[in-house]
Order: structure tokens, then sequence, then C-alpha cells
């Protein structure tokens, strides 16, 4: 799904003096991650230690350089020429795999019969399908070491709720 041949469409956006937002994909796909993988390496050597960041998200990378190293419209060149022949990394790294405690109880988990409920299954059959797969990390986010992962198994997959919660179970 993720075969990337239209690269000059990429969409490069400003985030500030010193940050360019590159978006290659429109849809989360694990297939997407070697482009990403090329792309980061590739920055970092264009830019050197002008680079300060790479951060990645599902579909997008932030570029952060030192702009008194590099102007934005440098970079902006840079990154355009990095993206005219960029080819996915052929590597077969799939990361280090770490195993996560899971808690699943009604009183920290109160999706789970809304979740059941929609996929015409038990909680016990949520839990198994959910327990069963290995989950890639797209991002970090809000917190240090806070992984955002997909993708989930289609058949536990439900719409968001219409209004979400002020407050979530803590932990």
């Amino acid at each position: 799904m993720s075969q990337r041949t239209d690269l000059h469409r990429s969409m490069l956006e400003s985030a500030g003096l010193d940050s360019w937002i590159v978006r290659l994909f429109d849809a989360i796909d694990e297939n997407n991650l070697p482009w990403f993988s090329a792309l980061s390496r590739r920055c970092e050597q264009a830019f050197g230690d002008a680079l300060i960041d790479l951060v990645p998200s599902y579909t997008t990378l932030l570029v952060v350089f030192d702009p008194l190293r590099v102007s934005p419209a440098q970079a902006r060149t840079m990154i355009y020429t990095i993206l005219a022949d960029l080819e996915p990394d052929g590597s077969t790294n799939t990361g280090e795999v770490h195993e996560l405690a899971t808690w699943y109880d009604p009183s920290v988990g109160p999706e789970l019969s809304r979740v059941a409920e929609h996929a015409d299954i038990s909680v016990s059959d949520v839990i198994k399908i959910h327990s069963e797969q290995v989950y890639r990390v797209f991002a970090l986010g809000f917190a240090p070491g806070f992984a955002f992962m997909g993708l989930l198994d289609p058949r536990i997959e439900c719409p968001r709720l219409d209004t979400p919660r002020r407050r979530g179970p803590v932990g």
C-alpha cells in the first residue's frame, strides 16, 4: 500500500524557525516505517551536527535543526534534495521487543465491554485478541517514553466516543 512513487508531492510544513514537518503518507501503515528509517538516516547524514532532533510520528517526521548553522530555506532545500531520490530502507531490523504488563479490568479499562459489544464478541475474546498481537511503536509522545502503538487487529477496532471522557482511571 505504501509504495511511495510521489515523494515530490510530500508536504513540507514549517514548524517554526528551526524545524520542518515532512509528511510522507496520509495513512498509518507498517510499510511506511522503512521510508521513515531512510529519511531519518539521510537527514542525519545531510544535516550532520546542525541536526538537533528527529521526531517521527505515524505519517510525518519533524526535522529540528540549529538555525544558527542552517537557515530554514537551506533546510527546506536539503530535505527536498533528500526526498528527490529517497528509497525505503532495506533493513530487516524490526526493533527491540518490549513485553508490557497489562491489566484488563473494567475498573481501569472501561472500554472493554463497549469494544466487546461493538465487535459482537465476549470481553474474554477482546482480551485474547488484543494480547496475542505484537504492536509496533509509531511515535513517542507527551510523556517521556510514552509509546503510541498500532495497528490494532481489525476485529476489535472501535470508533471513538462521540464525547471523550474528561478523566480516565489512573494507572
